[in-house]
Formats: C-alpha cells, structure tokens, sequence
C-alpha cells in the first residue's frame, strides 16, 4: 500500500497559545458569546472575518488526558484575541519528522471564517473535519484554508459561515483497552468532534450562524469521522447537524479500526510495560506521564507498536460494527454527497504485484478472515486484463516488470474494497431509506501527480479548495504546481460552487455556477448515477461498472473483510 499520508504537509500559520488583553479596535470584528468576547480579524481580499484558535474544550492534559473531552465553561473579562490558529494536535507517524509544526495537548480549538457583511442574518453553516488517517492533520493546514469555499459560496448566491475544529489523533484520541472501556473513554478523538458540534449550536450565532443549519463535511478520514457521526450512539445525533458530506471516505471501508480489542490489550501492556506504568492505577500513571515519554513509545519506538490506533467499536459510540448500523437503519437520516475518486486503488491497492499468488496473498494478510473461495471469486471478477485496471481508462500501460505485471489488476481491488464498494453501498442505503443521495466520480489528476497514479487518494482536495499546496505528493516537494486557472479553476468554482449550495441549502443545484454544466441529479436504485468530473468533460455517467463485482463485496461475503 502506497503511504501517501507520511508526508509532508505544508507550513502552519503563526500558532497562538494564550489570550491577552486587546485595546478596543472598532475596525475589527467582535463577537460576544456566552462565556466572553473574542476578537477576530479582517481580510479585505476576501472581505472576511476570521476568529481562529477559539478552545472549546477543556485542555486535555493531566488527569484530563486520555479522556472524554470536558466543556470549557469558564467566562472571561474583556476581550480574547483570535487571530491565529491554535496548537495542533499531536501527529503520529512511524516515517513522520517535524517539519516546523507547533503541537501541544493543548489543542481543542475552533475556528470561524465568515463573509463580511451578513451579521444580522443567520447563515448555513459547514463544518470541516480534516483527514490524515487518523494519525496526522490540522485545521490549520495551508491545504485546508477555508477563504475559498466562503468566498466562492457567496459567488455562487448561497453564502455560508465555515467552522473547522481541532481533534485529537493517535493514541491520544483513540487509545483503546478494557481500562478505558470500563471508564467510557474510548474514541475519545470523536467525542472531541461532538463536543465542538455542541459548541456550534451554543455559540455560533453570535457569530451570524444558525445552528438549526449545521452540516459535516470531511474527506478520507474526516469523512470516516462525519459517517461515524451518523451512526454515533446508534444515530442519535440527529440535532446537531442537518447535511454531510463525505469526500473519499466512509465507516465501512479499510477494516483496520475494528481489530478485536484482546489486539489492542496487548499493545496497551505493552506501553504500560514501557512507561514503568504497571503497577498500581495504569489509567493514573499514564496521566501523569510527560509526554515525551508517549512520543517515545508511540513514535521513535514504534518498533514496539504493531497497529496504528483509529476508532474502535466500544459498544457506546460506536455500537456496532458500522455496516451492521447501516443495515438497521442506526444513522442520522439527513441528506448527504458522497463520493470516491477514479483509482483509489493506486492508494489502497497492494502495489507493486506479478502474481496472482502475490494477489491472493496480499488478500489474506489484510483480511486474515478472509475465505479461500471469496479470494477465487474475487479473482474471477477482477481479472488479469491490463485494460480493465487502475489507472482505468489506460489501456496495456503501466503493466510491465517496472511498475508491476499485476499492478492495475490489485489497484482495481483494492480502490472498491476502501472506497468505490462503500461509496455505492452508503448511496443504496441512503436511498433505501427515502433519503436524498448526491454521488460523484472524481478523475482529474493533479498537477505533477506521476500518471501511473490516476486520479488517486486526495486528488479533489486542491480543487475543492482552489489551493495547489496539496495532494501529498511521494517526494514530500513542496508546492504542487500554479493556481488552478483556465478549465482547472472552472472545475475548481464548480466543485466548490456544488459543496457550498448543498451545505446551505441541502441541493448542491442551486449554486448560480457562471459556466454551462449539468444539473446534479439524485441517486437512484433503478437508473444509479454519479456526477463525473474532470476539466474537459464533466457529465452524469451511469454508476454501474463492476456492478457485480462491487455487488459481491457489498453484500455476499459478510464480514470477512472486517474480522
């Protein structure tokens, strides 16, 4: 599997750690909430204000560590400036380095862009959840600058306020053993993304929002966030947002956040065993460890670490495993757009492969469950024809000895078993349910992106937000290429055009897009289609390619893939 995440991400914006006094400015925006006044800033080339670095929890430090996050209910006197982003989060990478970036456990913050101009009306608001396979990400990320998407949805006649928040990852947001279990803090990093919704609905029209119009927005794992929102609580979320959207990125996908918890134990001993934490309380001790010593553990020993940590069924938040919520019906019932790019598989397949040996062996390493006559079905239905793999649409190219004689036949695998085969069974269920259902296909590559990738993992990222410091390119170089401009900036305006209507209004086509484009249309059983983009020929194409072979993944092997 291609390790597109351990790479490097672009420098963060000036990090602020405290709130001093400001002297009053009246040519700044001002928001008063429940608890204080924060003090934000002007940007006059986007006519926006921003409040950044906002906390919305109790910092989760000491005795808070490991645990469900707390509200952060203390008022304050005078006014708090929030002008630059908060401490990040902490990373966790066995290949990752530092790069410059300010982290700190101190890091549950909130920030809110909105237009200049519509304070006294009560705007749609969005919420993005960064990705990073749980292990890595920021809402302070360059990649991930919101000016864009607020801009262009007042373009496009349907402005709304965006608010991106802080989570914990890692360890420190999914630690997991019977400990924790037996104390209610597993998924602690999602309960985090609860609590900063609650903030929204308290806090967020003094900021011009209407927190009746909330919707989620994430992409790979911050889209697995948004889909583990639906069905959190057995999907009794229901009050705290209205929409989602999911870019790349769904609870059922890749099976490694439901390893048993026995597996996790084990790993937990481990770190106890490590940080001199056996005797006595475990759950103390390891709250009062430094946190170089975690690092330590978790990072330069991470030899000592056989699984990164993501979220796991607890029984509580997680009820369940999440195909099996969906199939009860156990999700937030709200519209959503859901989407997958055209060779994920390049991402999530098993790489360079010339067997069918090597195939059938990657299958059952990754999904140990997995049975010997579902491997010989699978092969039937992903055969050993060059043309009919990922990069799909390239004939015989990229099969030889370089990249791999077997490399597109284990790419279109892999790309439906982590993302085509959830994005269509998510939109079946949707419709199923009476729901409105919005589905895309991404195939626009980036610039620079080798092509024997395709339009692989992240690929829409630097469209969605008009900003090329993205796509997490294998060299770790830094900027990938110009401004979107010419057919690239109009793919970009109509991505971000379609997002931005959907969050304000639950109908992506009522965005006022100046260029001539198709109606997006609402996912259906009996004619199923996707909204197809790519800078030359966006259209609405029928989404029934590798329908049995995807029909046999979704629905006729269980969980094999998920043991």
């Amino acid at each position: 599997m291609k390790l597109f995440f351990s790479t490097v991400f672009t420098a963060f914006a000036c990090l602020a750690a405290a709130y001093p006094i400001l002297t009053r400015d009246d040519t700044t925006p001002r928001v008063t909430t429940k608890l204080g006044t924060f003090v934000g800033k002007q940007l006059p080339g986007f006519n926006q204000d921003v409040f950044l670095g906002m906390p919305y929890a109790q910092p989760p430090v000491g005795q808070l560590r490991f645990k469900s996050p707390q509200p952060d209910n203390q008022s304050w006197e005078g006014d708090r400036i929030a002008t630059d982003y908060g401490y990040s989060c902490y990373e966790w990478s066995k290949s990752s380095q530092s790069h410059g970036v300010s982290y700190s456990e101190d890091c549950l913050t909130i920030n809110v862009i909105r237009p200049s101009g519509y304070t006294n009306q009560s705007l749609p608001v969005g919420l993005w959840i960064y990705g990073g396979s749980f292990q890595l990400g920021s809402s302070a990320l360059d990649t991930y600058n919101l000016s864009y998407p607020v801009q262009q949805s007042v373009n496009v006649q349907t402005p709304i306020i965006a608010v991106s928040v802080n989570y914990r990852i890692g360890p420190l947001g999914f630690l997991t053993s019977s400990e924790l279990q037996q104390s209610g803090d597993l998924n602690v990093g999602l309960k985090d993304l609860v609590l900063a919704l609650q903030w929204i609905q308290d806090n967020i029209g003094a900021f011009g929002g209407d927190p009746t119009k909330v919707s989620l927005w994430g992409q790979s794992a911050g889209a697995e966030a948004v889909a583990n929102l639906l069905t959190a609580y057995g999907g009794t979320l229901a009050g705290l947002f209205r929409g989602a959207i999911m870019q790349s990125g769904s609870s059922v996908r890749l099976p490694h956040n439901y390893l048993p918890l026995d597996t996790w134990q084990s790993q937990f001993h481990d770190f106890l065993s490590y940080s001199d934490c056996g005797n006595g309380d475990p759950l103390e001790c390891i709250r009062s460890l430094d946190i170089s010593t975690i690092k330590n553990f978790f990072n330069i020993s991470s030899h000592l670490t056989s699984h990164d940590y993501y979220p796991v069924i607890d029984g509580d938040f997680i009820q369940d495993w999440p195909k099996n919520l969906l199939a009860d019906g156990k999700f937030v019932k709200v519209p959503i757009i859901t989407g997958a790019n055209m060779d994920e598989g390049t991402s999530f397949g098993p790489g360079k492969i010339d067997t069918t040996d090597e195939l059938r062996n990657w299958l059952k390493t990754s999904y140990p469950a997995i049975e010997d006559t579902t491997i010989d079905q699978l092969l039937e239905y992903y055969p050993n024809d060059p043309a009919l793999g990922s990069p799909f649409g390239t004939g015989d190219m990229y099969s030889d000895s370089h990249y791999g004689l077997q490399y597109k036949r284990g790419n279109a695998l892999g790309g439906d078993l982590a993302m085509a085969g959830p994005r269509r069974l998510t939109c079946e269920t949707w419709v199923q349910a009476g729901l409105d259902v919005y589905s895309y296909n991404w195939n626009q590559s980036d610039y620079n992106s080798p092509p024997e990738d395709g339009a692989d993992h992240a690929q829409e990222v630097v469209y969605v937000f008009d900003n090329p410091s993205d796509c997490f390119p294998n060299s770790g170089s830094p900027t990938i290429g110009p401004d979107p401009n010419g057919t690239k900036k109009l793919l970009a305006d109509q991505i971000s055009g379609f997002f931005m209507s959907f969050i304000a209004t639950g109908d992506p086509n009522n965005a006022v897009l100046n260029q001539n484009v198709p109606a997006w249309p609402k996912y259906n059983l009996s004619q199923p289609t996707n909204y197809y983009f790519h800078e030359s020929d966006t259209h609405i194409e029928a989404d029934d390619w590798r329908k049995d072979a995807i029909h046999y993944l979704n629905y006729e092997v269980g969980h094999q893939f998920y043991n």
